[in-house]
């Protein structure tokens, strides 16, 4: 049987040998020693110590707001403190992410964990944070006619339109090129892959409904109809019970959903309902403005490096942390107020014939009746 000749080995070869073995202990000893140090550096960290602008600069909530987040957490949801990291730890890891949208910081938690621990750590609180539970308590869309009627009195009160239930619009949320087989349905008209979240508001614009399932390509009109809010509202009209939420006109008019009319004649009743509209409905461009300048991973100049599932996810879960920061009355930051900003939507046309094709005629033609009775109502009050 032949063999292999024997390469002949000199103390050259030998020494280079025993070089590479001693380089790669020492690369395993100083990982393992900047593990342990991050580890030390962690427990020690006290978010405590912090004063109160400066914790809600990094994590944009106030310390309450934390805690109480942090013991809900606990409370109903699977998530849990590891033998490295504490719960609270985790939460603020994540919140610094959610804050500004990178995974390298210099200050704070962000200095003490790799980039694919903090990753990890996202995804299990911003799991979390959109399970039922927790999405079910902060997520609500009014079920019972006294929690309607609340909120119409709330914007009749302040805008003088009666039977508003909340103010619904799509906006754009950039996020990375996702894979080519479905590449198309996430490319919007302004050139950029994106998600369309629908979002329903009050007149707190606090986030009562959210549809983060569609891509950029997809209309306006058509989430809502394939939405489970539009059901919703439809069988409360089935029902016998007035109400209607306000719309751009990207949406089909119906006798629950106002939109504007177009071509209205100055100083024409047409043109003051259009007037009162406009000023209601401007509490939605508000709310994403506020959820995407609060939790800057949303922003326009920030992508979401992820699939469009958890980026979905990840939108889901600023939304709940929205509505905590308004239920604590957590102050946005100078530089973070956003009425004066442009928020980044994309203008939609007419609803498209396809759509209204698609849709009931006798809802339109019923539609159009309700806005011209709610129009003569205005048009009555402002005598």
């Amino acid at each position: 049987m032949l063999r292999a000749p024997r390469v002949a080995r000199g103390p050259a070869s030998r020494y280079l040998a025993w070089r590479l073995i001693q380089e790669s202990q020492r690369n395993e000893n100083n990982d393992q020693r900047e593990v342990t140090n991050r580890a030390v550096l962690r427990a020690k960290f006290n978010y405590n110590a912090l004063s109160e602008n400066e914790f809600q600069r990094r994590y944009r909530l106030s310390t309450n707001t934390f805690r109480f987040l942090c013991e809900e957490l606990k409370e109903i949801t699977p998530l849990r403190a590891s033998t490295r990291m504490t719960l609270e730890h985790k939460v603020l890891c994540a919140l610094n992410f959610y804050a500004t949208g990178s995974y390298q910081r210099s200050v704070g938690m962000g200095k003490y964990l790799g980039q694919s621990t903090v990753s990890k750590i996202v995804t299990e609180v911003t799991n979390a944070l959109t399970c039922p539970g927790m999405l079910n308590r902060h997520i609500h869309f009014p079920k019972t006619a006294h929690e309607r009627n609340l909120i119409k009195q709330k914007f009749y009160t302040k805008y003088g339109i009666p039977g508003v239930i909340g103010c619904v619009d799509g906006s754009h949320f950039h996020i990375f090129q996702p894979k080519k087989a479905v590449e198309h349905l996430f490319f919007c008209r302004k050139n950029f892959h994106s998600l369309n979240v629908q979002v329903v508001c009050d007149s707190d614009c606090r986030i009562i409904n959210i549809n983060p399932k569609y891509g950029g390509a997809t209309h306006d009109c058509f989430v809502w109809n394939n939405s489970q809010v539009s059901t919703f509202m439809e069988t409360l009209y089935r029902n016998g019970e007035q109400g209607w939420l306000l719309g751009d006109s990207g949406y089909p008019q119906r006798p629950w959903l106002m939109t504007p009319i177009n071509d209205a004649a100055d100083d024409s009743p047409e043109a003051k309902y259009n007037h009162l509209h406009g000023k209601a409905r401007v509490l939605i461009e508000n709310t994403f403005g506020r959820l995407k300048n609060r939790w800057r991973c949303l922003n326009k100049d920030r992508t979401l490096h992820y699939a469009p599932e958890k980026c979905a996810k990840i939108i889901t879960a600023c939304a709940v942390l929205h509505n905590i920061a308004i239920d604590f009355m957590v102050p946005l930051l100078e530089q973070d107020d956003t009425d004066a900003l442009i928020v980044e939507t994309v203008p939609q046309e007419e609803v498209p014939n396809s759509s209204l094709r698609e849709s009931s005629a006798e809802d339109l033609v019923r539609g159009r009746a309700s806005r011209r009775t709610l129009v003569d109502r205005l048009n009555r009050l402002q005598r």
